[in-house]
């Protein structure tokens, strides 16, 4: 078979089990609570013909295009749209689990290794911690950026070797397909990974033409990242949108720092140890098995190989990084790096040393000889390592002493095979090490597997929208019944699926308008730690704490019972008295401190709100949602007096609104929500979302894309 047929072979196979086993690969924690939605949002918004710009059941409304997790211009996501959950997942897995298995047969083959060797190791990464793990965590995102690490190193290796426009042109490809695939820090993280591995590779003589070498290598993978995000600016410019309204604080060493792991992590990478006590266990995953690790410390030793000094940097750097405070390292790099401060979870640098020892190992393997002393010292710092965990874990003992078990018995193997064969060591018995490492990587992928923390709470959706519908609380104008009710009885991202709106979220990135809100609102601390979720204690503040949010069912945190609203208000109201406000978190101290009726009183925000008005005679009308869309909401107005149009949905700059057919603004009010000033008498209202970005972007993208065309022909031309 050829490595193509192979690799597919092998995605099909892991898919396959993966999605057949119990409990499933779709119980990650992630997956369930995420990941599950965005992709039934996708399907039924492009089936019923409109495009997803906005989600108005998360979070009060929010962006979802601009949300990169939700990979609406990544190609094999559009699977989802085509085909149901299981079978699209299927495949989605398949091409990914194949992408990352052929690359790294290609890669490795390019490395000299034997075939069977490059196969093999190959399937130890399918099934490492990083891989796997977060797969198994349920960051589909994630597991679809580390998929493209082997393609994205083979090129980058390529270019290494020698720039050539035809393997920079295809790293470019291959990044993109990276960045669209959903979680940009992977992508940001595979540049740095590969930047440390180019300047390793070009410290030594003759140090002149290395530095300027390493120089033009570096310049080369940047300018590829660099194009990369010019071709997705269709995607890049939305997300800043998101990113400039949302709730990721400014700059800090201790958010980028948080999630960091421990010294005792680092034996991971040979002890299988699936969730050590770290913010997301899957992170912390590094291991590879004791047979990789084995040879990735024979494959380090060769200290004279340009490639393995890229290796030793790109490890040493990532498994500093990850340690967080506890070096000095972190912080000195998080004022150098570019983009450091935009992320957190420490922990993911640690793929850096997973990924350096599986490919050092390939350089091990093809070599194929190693000296007796060598590879005994390689043992016994690995034994040192299990007899740690043995010693300082009460939850891994078993599993280190079963890794102690495999090196005792490979100090002997290696003994036997030097003294049968004095040249070296590896040659003789290559079959027993592959077999081994086979085996290895299944009963990990199996142990990490029975660890894993998966979503095994029941949540009532199904149910509570079964509830809702008996209640007739689903109006026929498409609002979206409006649901205050903790994580035990439905997950915060749900609605997507059943058509309520929620005034939770489960995301990476929330309105820091909404968020704020909500926190003080119920009486808690702002947190931008965990910036995710909104806590549990929120929902002490019992069922319906927000004035003017038109929450229809709420529960306290602690019951299981829901409580229907008996005066939720209307959806859109008008009024005819509103207050300038400086500044939206202003507005928070007025609604909460002083208690100011949302519905009585608009709070709006300078330079757009005009004067205070607070009529002597103030008018009286009513509005009526007419039709509700994920994109517009249409309405009828009447009113004795000119008022403002409030309406209980988040604002966001993309808003825009026309009355009785002449454009006007939307205004943000009351914090969170949309205002529109509608004269007296009768009045058709529009509100209809553009995404701020997506022209300029989408016109970027395909400038940048003509270039790469243009470049790419060009290329085959002097080729030619």
């Amino acid at each position: 078979m050829s490595d193509h047929t192979v690799a597919l072979v092998l995605a099909l196979a892991v898919s396959a089990v993966l999605l057949g086993m119990r409990p499933p690969v779709t119980q990650g924690v992630d997956y369930q609570l995420g990941h599950q939605f965005y992709k039934f949002y996708l399907r039924e918004s492009v089936r019923s013909g409109e495009w997803p710009l906005w989600n108005p059941y998360v979070s009060l409304g929010r962006p979802f295009l601009a949300d990169i997790e939700a990979s609406v211009f990544y190609p094999p996501n559009w699977i989802f749209i085509a085909l149901p959950e299981i079978p699209a997942l299927f495949l989605f897995l398949t091409f990914h689990f194949w992408l990352a298995g052929f690359f790294f047969i290609k890669l490795a083959r390019h490395w000299a290794a034997p075939r069977e060797a490059a196969i093999t190791l190959s399937f130890a990464y399918l099934m490492s911690g990083p891989l796997l793990g977060h797969l198994q965590g349920g960051l589909l995102d994630y597991f679809c950026g580390l998929a493209y690490w082997p393609l994205l190193f083979y090129f980058t290796e390529r270019l290494r070797e020698k720039i050539s426009l035809r393997h920079w042109l295809m790293l470019v490809l291959a990044a993109t397909g990276s960045f669209l695939s959903g979680h940009l820090q992977c992508f940001w993280l595979s540049a740095v990974a590969f930047g440390f591995y180019l300047l390793g590779s070009h410290l030594g003589r003759p140090w002149g033409r290395n530095i300027l070498c390493g120089l033009q290598c570096i310049g080369a993978l940047a300018g590829a990242y660099v194009f990369t995000l010019i071709i997705c600016a269709a995607q890049l410019l939305p997300l800043l949108d998101l990113a400039l309204q949302g709730n990721r604080t400014a700059p800090s060493l201790s958010f980028s720092a948080s999630g960091a792991i421990d010294w005792g992590t680092l034996t991971s990478l040979f002890v299988s140890q699936p969730n050590r006590s770290t913010l997301t266990w899957w992170d912390s995953n590094l291991h590879v098995g004791v047979i990789c690790t084995l040879l990735g410390a024979l494959g380090l030793m060769q200290w004279r190989e340009a490639r393995v000094r890229g290796l030793w940097l790109m490890g040493g750097m990532g498994s500093m990084l990850a340690l967080g405070g506890h070096t000095p390292l972190f912080a000195a790099m998080f004022h150098l790096l570019p983009g450091m401060s935009a992320f957190r979870m420490a922990s993911r640098y640690a793929a850096f040393l997973s990924w350096a020892f599986l490919l050092a190992g390939v350089i091990a393997w093809a070599k194929g000889k190693f000296s007796l002393g060598k590879t005994l010292l390689a043992l016994a710092i690995l034994v040192a390592g299990t007899m740690y965990v043995v010693w300082t874990s009460d939850r891994f003992w078993h599993s280190a002493l079963a890794s102690a078990a495999l090196l005792v018995g490979l100090t002997l193997l290696t003994l036997w095979t030097a003294h049968r064969d004095r040249g070296g060591i590896l040659a003789k018995s290559r079959l027993i090490w592959l077999v081994l490492i086979w085996a290895g990587s299944v009963a990990a992928a199996a142990h990490m597997w029975a660890y894993y923390q998966h979503y095994g709470g029941k949540t009532h959706e199904a149910e509570v929208a079964s509830l809702l519908h008996k209640r007739n609380l689903y109006p026929p104008n498409g609002v979206p019944p409006r649901l205050f009710l903790p994580p035990y009885l439905v997950k915060a991202n749900s609605g997507m699926k059943y058509g309520f709106s929620s005034v939770a979220g489960n995301l990476a990135l929330t309105s820091m308008r909404v968020w704020t809100y909500l926190h003080i609102g119920t009486g808690l601390p702002v947190g931008f730690f965990q910036n995710t979720y909104l806590p549990l204690n929120a929902y002490q503040a019992g069922p319906f704490p927000f004035p003017g949010m038109n929450i229809i069912v709420g529960a306290r945190k602690g019951d299981r019972n829901l409580s229907t609203n008996p005066q939720p208000g209307e959806r859109a109201y008008l009024v005819y008295a509103w207050e300038q406000v400086p500044d939206w978190f202003t507005a928070i101290q007025r609604m909460v401190r002083d208690h100011v009726d949302p519905t009585k009183i608009a709070l709006l925000e300078a330079p757009s709100a005009g004067p205070p008005s607070v009529p002597a005679n103030p008018g009286h009308g009513h509005a009526v949602i007419e039709s509700f869309h994920l994109n517009s909401i249409a309405l009828s107005v009447e009113s004795s007096a000119p008022a403002l149009l409030v309406v209980a949905e988040a604002w966001y700059p993309g808003w825009r609104a026309t009355v009785n057919g002449l454009p006007v603004e939307v205004l943000p009010a009351n914090v969170w929500m949309r205002a529109v000033r509608v004269p007296a008498g009768v009045s058709q209202v529009e509100l209809h979302y553009v995404e701020p970005s997506l022209a300029l972007g989408g016109t970027i993208s395909l400038l940048a894309l003509a270039v790469l065309a243009w470049i790419a022909s060009r290329a085959r031309e002097s080729q030619a």
